[in-house]
């Protein structure tokens, strides 16, 4: 069987007949590695490379994932490993309360808006936490995943 690639060209599903097909229902995967994935011949490692496709394109999975490699059919027919694919739908924008800790190594969370106050705790950079008000003196009230008071500079927007 010859080597076929899939490539990124036609990402937006409006322009593609195979896009929309692969998109129906329940059956729409995504490819979310940059370099793309292989498409094997089995369910397995083992099984002949019968083609690549590219990061970001769409598949149509059928019914029957065996061992965590997932059955396609669009654009190639033969077996992705499931952990390479992602949902269809995108993501949903995050709530206009959420903040991400963004000092380096993470901010202690205090009692009351006072460097003074007892520390109820430390969060890590890059975890996520959800105001309960607008930062008044440089201070705002979080509530997840700790409740208590974080100095405001140290957070930025979620993504």
């Amino acid at each position: 069987m010859p080597f076929v690639s899939a490539n990124a060209q036609n990402l937006n599903p409006a322009n593609n007949k195979e896009n929309q097909l692969a998109q129906a229902a329940d059956s729409c995967r995504r490819v979310f590695p940059p370099e793309g994935v292989y498409v094997h011949t089995q369910p397995t490692v083992y099984g002949s490379v019968i083609g690549s496709i590219a990061g970001g394109r769409y598949v149509r999975i059928e019914p029957k994932n065996i061992n965590d490699w997932v059955p396609i059919s669009i654009p190639l027919k033969g077996y992705v490993f499931a952990g390479y694919l992602t949902s269809c739908a995108p993501a949903p924008p995050p709530p206009p309360n959420c903040r991400q800790v963004a000092a380096n190594n993470g901010i202690y969370v205090y009692q009351q808006p006072l460097a003074k106050s007892p520390i109820v705790g430390l969060i890590a950079s890059g975890r996520y936490v959800m105001i309960e008000n607008q930062s008044s003196n440089g201070w705002v009230l979080i509530s997840i995943p700790l409740k208590g008071y974080v100095f405001a500079n140290y957070l930025s927007e979620c993504s």
